[in-house]
């Protein structure tokens, strides 16, 4: 799918100076780890997703992040099924709407087990159908990037989003702590399509 290629110039006429940031918050969450690895995903959230809640699932004990995860991936799930069921179109494609269900069981299952580079590459194959569920044929148009920037700046970003974790499946070795960056993008993902 092409959709992750957009002219720059062009994003710049679509998104806020404030949203203009997540550019450079999505780079440092990257390159950087552990503490302030969490410090520019909680940003990157709060502008891609309702701001001040992803904190929520950062900011906590181990036990409750546990049971906040949980309930997040479980809210996710339940808008993915209802998404798939109310949108399906036949022939979207050749996957069928049991194997995009059949994903997204996975997708809980692979994260419960603690096998967070499996669920990160299912996360990205299921949120990659998305545009397809919701526009047909135009969400697998080569300007469909550019197409979700003129819905809504915020829904263009997330689609510019799993462009851009999408292209690190290629470069894992070169990922500082790469499970733990994963671990957090899936949840930011996960955050922000509960927030749609």
């Amino acid at each position: 799918m092409a959709m992750d290629f957009v002219d720059s110039a062009r994003v710049d006429t679509l998104v806020t100076e404030s949203e203009k940031k997540v550019f450079e918050l999505f780079e440092m969450m990257v390159k950087s780890t552990g503490q302030e690895r969490s410090r520019s995903a909680v940003a990157l959230a709060n502008l891609l997703g309702n701001p001040g809640e992803f904190s929520f699932y950062i900011d906590c004990t181990e036990d409750q992040r546990l049971i906040r995860v949980f309930h997040l991936l479980r809210v996710f799930r339940e808008n993915m099924t209802l998404l798939i069921n109310k949108t399906w179109a036949d022939g979207m494609e050749n996957v069928t709407q049991e194997q995009l269900l059949g994903d997204l069981a996975r997708f809980i299952e692979e994260y419960r087990d603690g096998r967070i580079v499996s669920a990160f590459r299912t996360f990205v194959g299921i949120s990659r159908q998305i545009p397809s569920l919701l526009f047909g044929s135009l969400g697998k148009a080569n300007d469909f990037l550019e197409y979700a920037f003129r819905i809504d700046p915020k829904f263009g970003l997330f689609f510019w989003y799993i462009g851009e974790i999408d292209l690190q499946l290629r470069n894992i070795d070169s990922i500082p702590e790469h499970r733990e960056l994963f671990e957090l993008e899936v949840l930011i993902g996960a955050f922000v399509l509960s927030c749609f």
